[in-house]
């Protein structure tokens, strides 16, 4: 193997790949070359090359330990395992071991000579055979652990070349013991069939929402969907946003997959607002009054114009938090101190980055100038060296994100008391925006001049080109994947379940060079093992179930592994088909899977079988070349007689359509039947979107556009409770939870 190749394979970039048709693609060198450049490398001559391959290839082996190692625990009462790369020189000297849990008790220890325990691996260096050998513990628990080395000196031999690390006698590092699947929660052990809703929070109404859906309005629509038998709500990612919001909306393309988006905070849920009206006898709803009738009345979220009306809010409310409880200590100070502790650094450096980019031209921080925040701010104590108004500033965010969390919180909590088996599944982005917190605060973890995206397929035929920078593999394995680890326990927290977007990502992306077309990029493969090792663990830890989007091309590896591990696959109704000619019957959908009709990505009901997405489509030139709207209409045309051949096979074909009429229009029995019929899935999540309860035709987002259509903006077509208090949707979701329990 040249070092060129070595260094491609010690990168993760792939020579090859199969792609929609099955068919085996090679990737061009100069396509792998170019993605070496957007990592770093450099390719400029053959020395280089070499030296940049001995590091990734050999470094390893002269390292006793890895930053972090992980062991998976497969069987019941299997201990945990470790192992240490030796020179031949340090085989036949005692080596001792600890082990330390997260308060730093130690828990197991132990002495050995490690030519005594069994080789695992071997590479040779110069000569010299370095051999891996593996320690067993026994730690039978799941959990981080800090482990210890302590050897003997090095050998006093010239002959005998060690690196600086190999001649160190005290090691550190972390052993990450996880279990051998996620968390499976305890109602998989009654076969019950559960169901619910998968929302896009923004576009929820109600008669007081301030233009936007809020986590006062989750709470009504928990409610509501707890009393119709509903266990779950599936929600958009909830990440934050570039503070300019006016500009990309896309809960898929966030500024920071660690925080929350602040506009789902409902000011009148806040305890200060309350408090500022008893203090000053202003009403901050009332004095906003005509504006939010406007945005409340608009079909599509104003970002810009919700975040002008309820930050100048925020403002006052945080004014009279720091006055009366952060600055004397009292009320709810304990709490936000709390937060702040257990938030650490990532907060601090997300409020400096927020503090920076926002513009406060018409706030009350206005008169503070322009900011000067040091990086490096990572508590309280190196926040009080700073002016009081920096401070203040930067405790406003830090605020703000203690109540997003307060109030997502009291979501799960108001699932939990309503009796719902799994309440919140969150969604997790793969991926954040170049110029957002997220990548700015984590210098050398992305790879700035490459994207996220995916190969050509029929949709589009140069690929796709996501615009997110991927997370560097080898600077992951090096920082012992803290980053990684930090937005699972983040996005785990709060909720009953995670759905981890694109779950490919754990073994696989496409990344895409910059200067061209998305077709001329590879995949680039992660430590897929410690990674999925690492996702059993934090679902273990937060008790969370997982569910693995996996639509598209997929490995059988990977859907291999997945399925070994627990995870909850994703089943979509318009994919799943048997033969290409027919729609699977409900029983032939997979068991430990989340399924559903559709989804934010493809048309609801009645614009599917109104053939409306594809009028928009061609309206938009957004058909890929070669795709022609008249062989599109015939495919559908296909495609809605094979729905009605579901139907009636299932005994459910509405007797208004048993002349199998496909030019007539969708209306609520058709949508109704599709809705309940597929919910006789085997599968154990189902979940349905409130648009095709409401018949509504329009799409929250159309893939392939940006300024095309004003995606991730368009609302609900009713209020929460008109849509659950009219009859027509209560015999619908009767009849759900009936064939749910059927």
């Amino acid at each position: 193997m040249s070092d060129l190749d070595r260094l491609f394979y010690w990168r993760g970039i792939a020579s090859d790949y199969f792609n929609y048709r099955g068919e085996h693609v090679t990737v061009p060198v100069d396509n792998r070359l170019n993605l070496l450049a957007t990592m770093g490398q450099d390719i400029s001559n053959s020395q280089a090359i070499a030296e940049a391959a001995y590091e990734l290839d050999v470094g390893p082996w002269r390292h006793f330990l890895p930053p972090l190692q992980t062991s998976v625990l497969h069987d019941p009462g299997q201990s945990a395992e470790f192992y240490v790369n030796l020179h031949p020189a340090r085989l036949a000297k005692e080596l001792a071991w600890e082990l330390r849990d997260s308060n730093q008790n130690v828990i197991d220890k132990g002495a050995l000579l490690p030519k005594d325990v069994p080789e695992v691996g071997d590479y040779v260096y110069e000569a010299a055979r370095y051999s891996r050998r593996q320690i067993s513990t026994n730690v039978t628990e799941p959990g981080y652990y800090t482990l210890t080395l302590s050897l003997s000196s090095a050998p006093d031999d010239p002959a005998v070349k060690l690196s600086d690390a190999e001649k160190l006698t005290e090691i550190e590092a972390c052993l990450a013991v996880a279990p051998g699947a996620v968390y499976q929660p305890s109602w998989l052990e009654t076969g019950e069939k559960l169901w619910g809703f998968i929302v896009q929070l923004y576009t929820l109404r109600s008669d007081n929402d301030w233009g936007i859906g809020d986590f006062s309005d989750l709470k009504t629509l928990i409610v509501h969907a707890a009393d119709a038998g509903a266990d779950l709500i599936g929600l958009n990612p909830l990440h934050a946003l570039l503070p300019d919001v006016g500009t990309n909306n896309s809960p898929y393309s966030p500024s920071d997959r660690r925080f929350i988006n602040t506009l789902y905070i409902d000011p009148t849920a806040v305890h200060e607002f309350s408090e500022v009206e008893k203090a000053t006898g202003r009403n901050l709803y009332k004095e906003n009054a005509p504006l939010l009738s406007a945005l409340r009345d608009a079909n599509f979220v104003d970002y810009a114009s919700v975040k002008n009306i309820k930050y100048p809010v925020f403002e006052v409310l945080f004014d009279h938090f720091y006055e009366v409880s952060y600055k004397k200590k009292a009320s709810h100070y304990t709490e936000f101190s709390s937060f702040l502790e257990e938030a650490g650094e990532p907060l601090y450096q997300f409020a400096r980055f927020e503090s920076i980019r926002n513009s406060w031209q018409n706030s009350s921080f206005a008169a503070i100038g322009e900011l000067d925040i040091p990086d490096g701010i990572g508590d309280l104590e190196s926040l009080s060296l700073l002016t009081e108004d920096t401070q203040r500033i930067v405790l406003f965010h830090c605020y703000l994100q203690w109540l997003a969390h307060v109030q997502l919180e009291a979501c799960q909590i108001q699932a939990v008391d309503c009796g719902m088996k799994v309440g919140l599944i969150r969604d997790l982005a793969v991926g954040a925006e170049g110029g957002g917190a997220e990548v700015y605060s984590q210098p050398g973890q992305f790879c700035t001049r490459a994207s996220v995206g995916a190969p050509p397929d029929p949709l589009a035929e140069q690929g796709q080109n996501w615009g997110l920078p991927p997370m560097d593999p080898a600077f992951l394995r090096e920082t012992g994947y803290a980053h990684f680890i930090q937005i699972l326990r983040e996005n785990m927290s709060l909720c009953g379940a995670l759905r981890i977007d694109h779950a490919m990502s754990l073994m696989r992306l496409w990344w895409c060079p910059p200067g061209t077309t998305a077709d001329h990029g590879a995949y680039v493969y992660y430590p897929f093992e410690d990674m999925l090792a690492l996702l059993c663990l934090e679902s273990y830890l937060n008790q969370c179930a997982i569910v693995g989007e996996d639509l598209g091309v997929v490995p059988p590896e990977f859907r291999e592994a997945i399925t070994r591990a627990g995870i909850f696959t994703n089943r979509v109704f318009y994919f799943e088909k048997e033969n290409y000619s027919y729609f699977k019957p409900p029983e032939n959908y997979d068991v430990h899977a989340l399924a559903m009709v559709n989804n934010h990505d493809v048309p609801t009901l009645s614009s599917w079988w109104n053939g409306n997405d594809l009028v928009l489509r061609d309206k938009l030139g957004i058909f890929e070349e070669g795709v022609d709207y008249e062989t599109m209409v015939e495919q559908r045309r296909l495609e809605k007689q094979q729905v009605l051949d579901f139907l009636l096979k299932q005994g459910e074909l509405p007797p208004q359509w048993l002349d199998l009429n496909i030019e007539r229009e969708a209306e609520p029995t058709l949508i109704n039947a599709i809705l309940a019929t597929v919910s006789r899935v085997a599968s154990r999540l189902y979940v349905i979107q409130l648009e095709d309860v409401l018949l509504m035709d329009a799409p929250v987002n159309v893939p392939g556009t940006f300024k095309e259509y004003p995606n991730w903006q368009r609302k609900l077509s009713q209020p929460l409770d008109v849509i659950f208090n009219q009859p027509q949707t209560q015999a619908l979701l009767a009849r759900v939870h009936s064939e749910r329990n059927r």
